[in-house]
């Protein structure tokens, strides 16, 4: 009985020894297959090949698993597929096979999840790669990037100039920190950066000019504006804001065919958007071509019938037409989509003025005022809106007002003639005769057709 026991205990350790021959003999195969395999894949990945790629790793992996690098080399070529998800499953599955250095997979996927807006991912990745380390140039831009775009602004700005210790003649560090500014508010900090990434020569000059453009717009220097965003549009055309906000200096500098030239410039860019067609509607207005501001409004209305802002400039070309019917219907279908508008409320109210509807028109004042006031606050820099303040106020017989607003226009927009004859207007209904001479003789060496008119107002005083 024992001799039988003994008989098969040997041959169950014989199997087993044959077994783990077996086994190992297995292994070593596949092993030896998964790195032809390997070999593959590392060929195709450097012909750019990168499906193929992905799949000889694939392979691979399925043959011996516990492959950190096989596993990371297959995470690179879903990478370059952009096939984000896999790329992240790949490189999620190399740490935890212990991949070394980790910090060159938190490198590439803190960019994944940037690419997929998921920010918290992003920047835990970022911040554990800081940790290993702290003075990373790539990681503390992309910390920078990550928290300007969950709009992390100081946190942004700190990240960036932590950046530029590491990296100081880095222009692209300056553009970043430049639209970190924009977004803040700080003015004279988006300046400094937007010009310091040009002169370092930044990758992005287009965005970097619209930057400077717009501090120097909101610093009050017009000259430099100018100049800033004919720069933005000559390097980069498609930066849509550059074309309008040029147009708006252009305009505030009482330079409207030059306003008018800068957007039919831009539509060859944006050729059937509404916004251009609106902002030339009133340029139109502005230079006393009453009939292309009209068309120009019906181009706005056709674009974006559901946008009330062509309405309202058809409603205003139609009175400077004379076409009063067609006036009220336009300002009314404006109301309808935008109720309170103090801009549509005034052109309604003139209309109904011209048939002959003052007891109507006059409620069509008032309402004109309150929405022009309450416009104002939100809209203080934006000098003809103080402009119509001031004439809706006159209609509405609030002449103290309408002076208070034509003063803050004039402040704004020194060269815009209109106001200044209006202005004049009102002081002569204030029987102040030596504000409205000091008006006149202004305009006598402006423009001295607009000087005859407000003089035919001072002597019926």
């Amino acid at each position: 009985m024992k001799k039988k026991f003994f008989l098969i205990v040997s041959l169950f350790v014989v199997a087993l020894c044959l077994m783990a021959t077996q086994t190992q003999a297995q292994s070593k195969r596949d092993r030896d297959q998964a790195n032809a395999l390997q070999k593959e894949a590392e060929t195709a990945y450097g012909q750019k090949n990168y499906q193929v790629a992905a799949a000889k790793y694939g392979q691979a992996i399925l043959l011996v698993p516990n492959n950190p690098n096989a596993h990371y080399r297959k995470g690179y070529a879903h990478f370059e597929l952009k096939e984000y998800d896999a790329a992240i499953a790949s490189f999620t599955t190399a740490l935890t096979q212990g991949f070394k250095p980790p910090v060159e997979i938190y490198r590439v996927r803190s960019y994944i999840y940037s690419e997929k807006k998921d920010y918290p991912s992003a920047l835990s990745d970022i911040q554990k790669g800081l940790a290993i380390a702290p003075k990373d140039l790539q990681f503390l831009k992309y910390l920078g990037e990550v928290h300007l775009a969950s709009n992390a602004l100081p946190q942004a700005v700190e990240a960036l100039n932590r950046a530029a210790q590491v990296a100081p003649n880095d222009a692209d560090i300056q553009y970043n920190l430049a639209r970190a500014y924009f977004s803040m508010g700080d003015v004279k900090a988006q300046k400094t950066a937007a010009e310091t990434a040009l002169s370092k020569g930044t990758r992005f000059p287009g965005e970097s000019h619209y930057l400077l453009a717009d501090a120097y717009q909101k610093l009050g220097n017009s000259a430099e504006a100018i100049l800033s965003y004919q720069r933005a549009i000559s390097s980069k055309p498609d930066i849509y804001l550059a074309h309008r906000n040029l147009a708006d200096v252009y305009r505030n500098e009482a330079r409207f065919t030059d306003a008018i030239s800068t957007l039919r410039a831009g539509l060859s860019t944006f050729a059937r958007d509404a916004g251009f067609y609106t902002d030339l509607s009133w340029n139109y207005s502005l230079a006393g071509r009453p009939k292309d501001a009209v068309d120009a409004a019906n181009a706005s209305v056709g674009l974006a019938p559901e946008q009330y802002g062509g309405y309202t400039n058809l409603c205003r070309g139609y009175n400077e037409t004379g076409e009063f019917a067609k006036a009220i219907a336009a300002c009314n279908k404006a109301l309808s989509l935008q109720p309170g508008d103090g801009e549509t409320y005034y052109y309604l109210g003139n209309a109904l003025v011209q048939q002959n509807k003052s007891v109507e028109a006059t409620p069509m004042y008032s309402k004109a005022v309150s929405g022009l006031v309450e416009y104002t606050r939100k809209n203080p820099n934006y000098s003809d809106g103080w402009y119509l303040l001031g004439n809706a106020s006159f209609a509405d017989l609030q002449y103290d007002r309408a002076i208070e607003a034509y003063l803050k226009c004039l402040s704004l927009s020194p060269k815009f003639l209109k106001a200044r004859v209006n202005l004049g207007i009102t002081y002569t209904r204030k029987k102040n005769k030596a504000a409205a001479m000091d008006q006149y003789t202004f305009l006598l060496t402006a423009d001295r057709a607009l000087a005859a008119i407000l003089k035919s107002q001072i002597d019926k005083m």
